[in-house]
């Protein structure tokens, strides 16, 4: 790569990634907090009973999913650089509003409008990602960018048990309030930052910090590799979405996903509260984030695997192993504790399969950006719409510790993964070998 190339790409690097990773950072430190307050304190000032806790994330996933689609479509033709820091100023209020909630209503408000401004979030930056960088570039950064999100969780679970250790009661205020207060602090701080480093797509306005050369060298080295976006709304977009095999194969390999990833977040913490005899409430907040931990490290080496071989489902199929042998143990149940804790522990791995699935995407549609929109949104959104419904009945809070039929049900859902990522690996290669044969040129990434 070229000397003026390579100083491109860091910049890139710098505006896109470094914002784009702290926002999804704040994105779930806030959507953990609610899961660290609920076993902090919350239940008990709040009065909450029952299965609420599972309606209460229902709420924010069903608000997020609703918007996610056409929020995302549209965001393909207003500036980027404006919408998704406006939006993340958005969720950090309604995070402030948690801290001052006095009963569930108000939480259920909250959350409500916390999905509806965080519904972008996530595709919206691997829309730019898409956007900006070469096919081949993109599986790390896009592994860079999803570790932000268990860096989120882990760091709520430790802010919790700090805020309880040493605020609970400070000015009046429980510890789980004073986590919403430090969360939206965080948030509101970012979203300004985005303002002025986050970059638009390569074809309108020119970043601020890129000479006028190198916002041409930017465009001219994505020519006939990546679509640019278009600045129209086309008529026949869902023809093409729907007409081909991308935005059903990877739908569903992303609803899988979701599934399978579910059982080491929200049902872990209720599992330790369940044992509160055994656990303390620091370590209910500070041991799912070994959870976490996992997930960082196996996702960062993923992704490098996936940029040196251009050969996304080879990772994807070995992190499925230890996530099936994780739910066998959590199935049995009668494994003793550690094991039932390293059945949970192992589902960490999974979550390197969110850069895997996206970066994947986004390569196998470089050539249609307003597809790739639509098609990563629709991931997202009725991927974790399906979760949002099936958490209330899989992993009710009222059955801790020992939800079977959610631990029986993603054991299924894990098989499946390796039937979907080979069948994305066939049709995959199946489109790519006439474009080979036809124009004999380079190889792009290969999936």
């Amino acid at each position: 790569m070229p000397e003026e190339e390579k100083r491109l790409v860091l910049k890139l690097d710098l505006s896109i990634l470094v914002f784009g990773c702290m926002s999804f950072f704040t994105k779930y430190l806030d959507q953990q907090s609610i899961t660290n307050a609920y076993v902090s304190g919350m239940k008990e000032e709040l009065g909450l009973y029952g299965d609420q806790l599972n309606y209460i994330t229902a709420t924010f996933w069903a608000s997020y999913c609703t918007f996610m689609i056409p929020a995302c479509y549209f965001l393909t033709h207003y500036p980027a650089n404006r919408v998704l820091p406006a939006l993340e100023i958005g969720w950090g209020l309604s995070t402030f509003g948690l801290a001052w909630a006095q009963n569930v209503e108000a939480l259920y408000a909250m959350r409500f409008f916390t999905g509806v401004f965080e519904c972008c979030s996530f595709t919206g930056t691997i829309y730019i990602i898409g956007s900006w960088y070469k096919p081949g570039e993109i599986g790390r950064r896009v592994a860079l960018f999803f570790i932000a999100s268990p860096l989120g969780t882990m760091f709520a679970g430790y802010l919790q048990a700090a805020a309880y250790t040493n605020l609970n009661q400070a000015h009046g205020l429980a510890g789980w309030r004073w986590l919403f207060i430090i969360d939206a602090v965080i948030t509101l701080a970012i979203a300004a930052f985005g303002f002025f480093v986050f970059p638009d797509v390569p074809s309108r306005k020119r970043p601020r910090f890129m000479t006028v050369d190198e916002h041409t060298l930017a465009r001219e080295r994505l020519e006939g590799l990546v679509e640019p976006p278009r600045l129209q709304l086309s008529r026949n977009i869902f023809k093409r979405v729907f007409s081909r095999w991308h935005w059903y194969l990877f739908v569903l390999q992303w609803t899988l996903m979701d599934q399978n990833f579910l059982p080491g977040a929200q049902p872990f913490s209720l599992y330790l509260k369940a044992k509160s005899d055994v656990y303390s409430v620091v370590q209910i907040n500070t041991i799912p984030t070994i959870v976490t931990a996992v997930s960082i490290v196996v996702a960062f080496f993923c992704g490098v695997i996936a940029d040196r071989t251009g050969r996304f489902w080879i990772p994807a199929l070995a992190v499925t192993f230890p996530v099936l042998a994780g739910m066998i143990l959590l199935v049995v149940w009668d494994v003793g504790e550690s094991g039932r804790l390293a059945g949970f522990i192992l589902t960490g791995f999974e979550a390197a399969c969110s850069p895997l699935t996206m970066g994947w995407a986004s390569v196998v549609m470089a050539s249609d950006a307003e597809e790739r929109a639509v098609v990563t949104a629709s991931m997202n959104a009725i991927g974790q719409a399906i979760t949002a419904g099936t958490q209330v009945v899989q992993y009710p809070a009222s059955g801790a510790p020992n939800f079977h039929g959610g631990f029986v049900s993603v054991l299924a859902t894990a098989v499946a993964q390796f039937g979907t990522i080979l069948a994305i690996l066939f049709l995959s290669h199946r489109d790519r070998r006439p474009n080979q044969h036809a124009t004999g040129s380079e190889r792009l990434a290969e999936p």
